[in-house]
Formats: C-alpha cells, sequence, structure tokens
C-alpha cells in the first residue's frame, strides 16, 4: 500500500505543468460601447450644469426684485 501511494505520487508530481502567459483579451464591442456611453454622460452633464447655472441666474433675479420690493426702492 505504501509502495502505490508512493508511486501515485511521483506519477502526479511528474505531470505537473508550468504556467504560460496568455494574451489579452479584448472585446472592441464592449469598448466602443463604453466610448458612446461616456460621452453621452459627458452631454448629459453639461445639460445639467446649464440648468443648475440658469436657475441660479433665475433665483439671484428673484432674490434681486424682493430685496428692491422690501427695501422700497423702485423695481
Amino acid at each position: 500500500m505504501k509502495k502505490r501511494t508512493i508511486i501515485l505520487f511521483m506519477a502526479l508530481s511528474s505531470l505537473s505543468v508550468t504556467s504560460k502567459a496568455q494574451w489579452t483579451v479584448i472585446d472592441p464591442t464592449n469598448l466602443a460601447q463604453s466610448i458612446v456611453n461616456s460621452a453621452n454622460e459627458i452631454v448629459q452633464t453639461s445639460t445639467t450644469a446649464q440648468n443648475m447655472w440658469s436657475n441660479f441666474q433665475e433665483t439671484v433675479k428673484i432674490y434681486k426684485q424682493g430685496k428692491a420690493y422690501y427695501d422700497g426702492a423702485p423695481v
């Protein structure tokens, strides 16, 4: 039994395989879709920023009108 175990161990250890480098896998469709998604996000972010700026300008305008009204100055 011991002899069989040693023989089995020696046989299995002789079958060890060395590791080798593999090629990098690139998915061009996924890469192109990621670029399109990023471009769409940039457009959406810039649109959101423009809307926020417009809202801020409107808020400043309303604030100045209210301040002028309560200060008694002509509008």
